[in-house]
């Protein structure tokens, strides 16, 4: 095992860890053929929780060490990473600007949105994801006019700095494995903009190498994921001239789940975030995890998770972007 010092990493402490594993007994058995654990990162504690927090206690720990005083940050109009953000930023008493895009005029104001507004957090909307970024550029060119120092945060906190978000959680489920004397043979989560996935494959390879990551896409392009997973690991092994060991094996990305497209909730998402509920009681969101369960229920039905494996599955939160779904899931009373 390589010798790195997470606790010299500067960090904010604000999420509550370490979050839970639990066994989802009645899922498993409903399945019939591997143990399904549940990682509960929806239970980290700010904005409704979710995996985004852990990235924030590293990224805007580094904005208040670089003397930030407004942070800015982009996503669709239901992004958890900017809702979380605006949290985050808020629980520290800096003032954040959202760049938010994709969401047709006279949406209803539900789930995220309203949450934003409930934080009165000033938003920049923008007609396309493809403008957010140079949106995002103009607003920190106008805030540095200002005399202010502003801190950019990338979709979905993946960069450098995000990293030790999950590289910290993967350290925590090898201790927590160990406590429970269980070793965990995959772990199922859902993919989008790589920092997630970088952090876990390198905490991997540094604190619990026999574990299997599997990513499954939620509709971002997979070359792009893959490319962005390993420049994200490279450039943390540059800062800490560190060689982790990273193999092309090692960045698993499964392709086959995200149906339509990012956001875009099919048939067989429905009925799956249904049957967790109701075996369950955990409501899994329609944009990330509904499409992690999707992939991790068919891996099993086709035998490419084996028999009798532990899986621990990550639910990484987003529980306020189901009530931007009520036209999906809701029924007339």
């Amino acid at each position: 095992m390589l010798d790195f010092n997470l606790d010299s990493v500067t960090r904010e402490r604000f999420c509550l860890l370490p979050t839970p594993i639990h066994k989802m007994q009645r899922l498993s058995e409903e399945l019939g053929k591997v143990n399904i654990f549940v990682k509960r990162d929806d239970l980290t504690g700010i904005a409704f929780g979710g995996n985004k927090n852990r990235k924030l206690e590293f990224l805007l720990a580094d904005a208040k060490a670089k003397g930030a005083d407004v942070i800015l940050t982009e996503g669709a109009l239901t992004s958890n990473h900017c809702l979380q953000t605006a949290a985050c930023s808020a629980k520290l008493g800096m003032k954040c600007e959202l760049v938010l895009s994709d969401a047709a005029s006279g949406e209803k104001i539900t789930g995220n949105i309203l949450l934003n507004q409930i934080l009165d957090i000033q938003i920049h909307r923008v007609s396309s994801s493809e403008e957010r970024k140079s949106k995002m550029k103009e607003r920190a060119k106008i805030l540095s006019s200002e005399g202010k120092m502003p801190y950019i945060i990338p979709t979905g906190g993946s960069n450098r700095i995000g990293i030790f978000g999950y590289i910290a959680c993967m350290k925590e489920i090898a201790v927590q494995s160990k406590e429970m004397n269980i070793q965990f043979d995959y772990f199922v989560f859902g993919t989008g903009s790589a920092g997630t996935q970088a952090g876990l494959v390198a905490g991997k390879l540094l604190y619990y190498p026999d574990i299997e990551i599997i990513g499954i896409n939620v509709g971002d392009n997979r070359e792009e994921i893959i490319s962005a997973t390993m420049e994200i690991i490279e450039q943390f092994e540059e800062d800490w001239s560190l060689q982790v060991g990273l193999k092309d094996l090692d960045i698993i990305v499964n392709d086959g789940y995200f149906g339509e497209g990012y956001g875009i909730a099919s048939p067989e998402l429905v009925e799956t975030l249904k049957l967790v509920a109701k075996l369950e009681g955990i409501f899994l969101d329609p944009v990330y995890n509904g499409k992690a369960m999707v992939g991790l229920i068919d891996l099993i039905h086709t035998g490419k998770i084996q028999q009798e494996s532990n899986v621990l599955f990550l639910h990484s939160g987003g529980g306020p972007a189901i009530f931007a779904f009520d036209d999906v899931f809701g029924k007339k009373l």
